[in-house]
């Protein structure tokens, strides 16, 4: 009884999870297509949104909130890897359905051209989730699983090239994932250390 009372719980959480974050990740992602050319000139507000707006479209992003749904609500390697695909799949469904009724929208492809994007998006998607959530679960059993994300944040700098390193937000964005590296590489250090010490007692 009350391990199906922790299950229901758990997934109304994941619901939540998938709900919230997924709104707020398809939000900005279809702001991050819209996104103008500002220029030299740029507010804090317009800075802070175009940020987060390119944070949140971005490859690391996406895999690392699947790792969160696959790290909390997951208690198996199967149970992660659904969450993890309902999650993103979720999150591309919420993306979609904003981008539709996005005001600078002008897609006149056919429906057949449409129908095969979605199919594409959708399948790329739930790859994507399944190792995203599968990551996050594994995360629990060997912190050297955080590699992965590593992985996904140097291939993202190499993707924006240079040139983003000539505006405020690029220069943000590429600066975060630095960030995000070198904090992985400390805590990749500090779990070896526990260990070695553990290990010794």
């Amino acid at each position: 009884m009350k391990e199906n009372k922790k299950h229901m719980i758990r997934w109304r959480s994941f619901t939540v999870f998938s709900c919230t974050i997924g709104l707020l990740v398809g939000i900005f992602s279809v702001i991050s297509d819209n996104l103008p050319c500002f220029g030299e000139k740029i507010t804090m507000i317009e800075f802070v949104v175009s940020y987060l707006a390119v944070m949140i479209n971005s490859l690391p992003v996406w895999f690392s909130l699947a790792m969160v749904a696959g790290f909390l609500f997951a208690g198996e390697l199967k149970g992660s890897v659904i969450v993890g695909v309902i999650y993103t799949l979720a999150a591309i469904t919420f993306y979609f359905v904003i981008s539709n009724f996005y005001g600078s929208n002008t897609v006149t492809s056919s429906f057949v051209e449409r129908v095969l994007m979605y199919l594409v998006w959708y399948i790329v998607s739930a790859v994507g989730g399944l190792l995203g959530g599968s990551a996050g679960f594994l995360l629990k059993k060997n912190h050297y699983t955080i590699l992965i994300l590593t992985i996904g944040l140097m291939v993202q700098i190499i993707k924006n090239g240079e040139s983003s390193w000539n505006n405020m937000v690029g220069i943000a964005q590429n600066t975060t994932y630095c960030l995000m590296l070198v904090s992985t590489i400390i805590y990749l250090i500090i779990q070896g250390k526990r260990h070695s010490l553990y290990m010794q007692s």
